[in-house]
């Protein structure tokens, strides 16, 4: 039976240990890293059926969903925050400030809803940036092992 927009997903124990699994980490994993960490305790999970419910998660709103180094990667922790990806090493830090709203309300047209804000950083964290150090003015030079 094809399940559609309008029919509820059934609850599974694949489905629930892949959600458990996102939440209980903090290092925003891709699909594969979610598989690999499931793949131990349950042998007849797919990787289709972790990039399905991952994608789904992330549709619904009960996970975060952002793109690191040409990956999808992920986060179970829904609470309003940010993040940090270094554009080197592909880590992912959370970053917890607040957004200037009342800024951020002047410059949108009046009556403009806001439904969330997501708000990604990029750049190179500490150890990347020490092992490349690249000056602003320098930045179009970057050696290409700079960002491997």
């Amino acid at each position: 039976m094809k399940t559609t927009a309008l029919q509820p997903q059934r609850s599974t124990k694949q489905k629930t240990a892949i959600l458990e699994y996102l939440r209980g980490v903090k290092t925003h994993p891709n699909a594969e890293t979610v598989y690999l960490a499931l793949k131990k305790k349950m042998p007849q999970l797919s990787l289709g059926t972790v990039y399905r419910n991952l994608d789904a998660y992330a549709k619904s709103g009960q996970s975060l969903q952002f793109e690191v180094k040409g990956q999808q990667r992920f986060d179970g922790d829904v609470s309003p925050h940010s993040h940090f990806a270094c554009d080197g090493c592909g880590g992912v830090q959370d970053l917890w400030f607040a957004l200037p709203f009342a800024k951020v309300k002047k410059h949108l047209t009046r009556g403009t809803s806001v439904k969330s804000v997501d708000v990604l950083i990029k750049g190179r964290c500490d150890t990347c940036a020490a092992k490349c150090p690249v000056l602003p003015v320098e930045r179009k030079r970057v050696a290409e092992h700079c960002f491997e």
